[in-house]
């Protein structure tokens, strides 16, 4: 608008007052997006303060793991080494599936390069702990990210959505350390909150963000692709509304997903494909009974035992925190048959109300969670760390059918009082089961091992942890010994039978023999068929370490 021209105090007739009401709009302009006023009226509300707390109260949970002894810089986690290890490996100029086995698509390593340089400028124990902490940033912007989702059905909905994904057990555990489910969990949750807007799919403006996002999360872990192939699904659904909605989303999945795996792929192409589609296909895992999943995805494994025993009042770790035997799961009986027969009653009661009454978003949410649930029931592994995906689809289908009750007053303060006691006992308890956790610091072993010497281990961890991540010149690069075993065996787990296959025992003894240590972590025959050879040709340089395991040395 032009500069106006000053006026008289003779001339303040009709065109002086012209001009106080051009005026007038300006002083009364709305505020921005990030204004106090409306920062304050959008959290200071009850749903927004309960979206605060909740956060407050994922934060605390999953933070206060990582203060328990060795948790920040210890050996808790086979996967974490791989993914910050391979992160390293990319500063330094190494590719996965050229130069060494990987078999899971590379999105963490490009969120994880900037952790990567702190290792190589302090330490990569000092790595690990930042990607740690990152981590539980990850995981509790996903209690945020799903109540603002969910808060445009009231105070019930969204304390069910925020309550139930805070305190749940599997993804307090996968959050202490750098594992792929939280950060895919975020990408998918930030990828949501573009798509939907009070319930109801957006314009194709912010769907190409939503696909942008949508396909980072599956660059990060392919399981991304369920959720983004039902929104997909859904745009088509309402093409005549808006027909411009399909072409962005595809847009936007196509960019988010290639652009970020196009340098590795066309790097190795044949090695991409074999290893983060046909080996991970193919891998067969330890047996797990269904009421041991069962008691993962309904959260009730934060109340048994090692033993699969009701333990509440034992000071014996939940099984969510040890190593359960199969035996376990025939312990528990019927118990988490009825837990998962209870939430569906729960899920399908608040659906079923009003037909016409779940959004957009709520049968996304419903039919997102079945899938992921289904998915990880069946498939041939599993591990604590899967739920994980499920959990905030269950969290946003809960809200959802909370969200559908009758409008009554007395109703959702029901159900919202029920979620917050439910929240702080389920914290209480979680609390009560993290407390006794501890593990050794790495450190030791570490000391036993002089710096830039060729040392191997089947759980690079161990050597991130003991600041021993060094490849001196004609040492084998393993950063995955899973991943080099199926790749040597063409995709064949040990548990499937690798360790009978020629091929895989002359990979690995041409891998050992090249080095001066090695290092077994508990468990290694998982990963390592062992073989009579290793015995003759190296003997034992430590004691065993719980968690981290035995050093060798190559006989001289």
């Amino acid at each position: 608008m032009p500069a106006e021209l000053p006026l008289s105090n003779g001339n303040q007739g009709v065109h002086g007052r012209a001009v106080q009401g051009l005026r007038a709009p300006r002083a009364q302009a709305s505020p921005g997006p990030l204004s106090t006023a409306r920062l304050r009226a959008y959290w200071f509300t009850p749903p927004g303060l309960i979206v605060i707390l909740a956060t407050v109260l994922a934060f605390a949970l999953r933070l206060f793991t990582l203060t328990r002894p060795g948790f920040l810089t210890g050996v808790t986690e086979y996967d974490d080494g791989v993914y910050l290890g391979a992160a390293i490996r990319l500063t330094e100029g190494a590719l996965p599936y050229r130069d060494y086995a990987f078999v899971q698509p590379p999105g963490i390593l490009l969120l994880m390069t900037p952790v990567a340089l702190i290792g190589r400028i302090f330490s990569t124990a000092a790595a690990l702990a930042v990607a740690r902490v990152l981590t539980v940033c990850a995981s509790t912007a996903c209690v945020p990210l799903a109540g603002c989702l969910m808060r445009y059905r009231g105070i019930a909905a969204t304390a069910l959505t925020c309550g139930f994904l805070a305190i749940y057990p599997d993804d307090i555990f996968t959050a202490r350390t750098l594992l792929l489910e939280p950060w895919m969990n975020l990408c998918c949750l930030i990828a949501v909150t573009a798509a939907f807007s009070r319930g109801r799919l957006t314009g194709p403006g912010r769907l190409v963000w939503a696909g942008v996002a949508f396909g980072f999360a599956t660059a990060v872990k392919y399981w991304a692709a369920a959720p983004a192939a039902l929104l997909f699904a859904l745009c088509l659904i309402t093409r005549k509304q808006s027909p411009g909605r399909a072409r962005a989303c595809l847009a936007g999945l196509a960019i988010g997903f290639a652009v970020p795996l196009a340098p590795f792929a066309l790097a190795a192409p044949v090695a991409f494909i074999r290893g983060t589609v046909l080996d991970q296909a193919s891998r067969v895992g330890a047996y797990v009974p269904m009421s041991l999943r069962l008691a993962h995805v309904t959260g009730l494994i934060d109340v048994f035992d090692i033993d699969g025993k009701l333990a509440l009042a034992t000071s014996v770790r939940s099984l969510a925190f040890g190593t359960p035997s199969p035996a376990a799961g025939a312990a528990m009986g019927w118990i988490p048959f009825a837990a998962i027969g209870l939430l569906v009653a729960v899920i399908g009661a608040g659906y079923s109300w009003d037909w016409h009454r779940p959004s957009q978003l709520e049968w996304f949410a419903l039919a997102v969670a079945v899938l992921a649930t289904t998915a990880i029931l069946s498939y041939s592994a599993f591990f604590y760390h899967y739920p994980s995906f499920v959990a905030p689809w269950l969290a946003l289908a809960l809200g959802g059918a909370a969200g559908c009750l009758p409008d009554r007053a007395g109703v959702r303060r029901a159900v919202a009082t029920l979620a917050a006691v439910l929240a702080l006992a389920g914290a209480a308890v979680d609390m009560y089961e993290l407390a006794p956790l501890s593990v050794p610091d790495a450190a030791q072993v570490g000391r036993l091992i002089p710096a830039g010497t060729c040392v191997v281990t089947d759980q690079v961890s161990d050597l991130i942890s003991a600041d021993r991540f060094d490849i001196p010149p004609g040492c084998p690069d393993i950063i995955d010994s899973l991943a080099t075993t199926l790749v040597a065996s063409g995709g064949i787990s040990v548990q499937g039978g690798a360790g009978k296959i020629p091929a895989v025992v002359s990979a690995w003894q041409s891998i050992l023999g090249r080095a001066r240590y090695v290092l077994l972590a508990p468990g290694s025959a998982r990963r390592i068929p062992p073989t009579a050879w290793f015995s003759e040709n190296f003997v034992p340089a430590s004691r065993y370490y719980p968690y981290i395991g035995q050093l060798f040395e190559r006989r001289t």
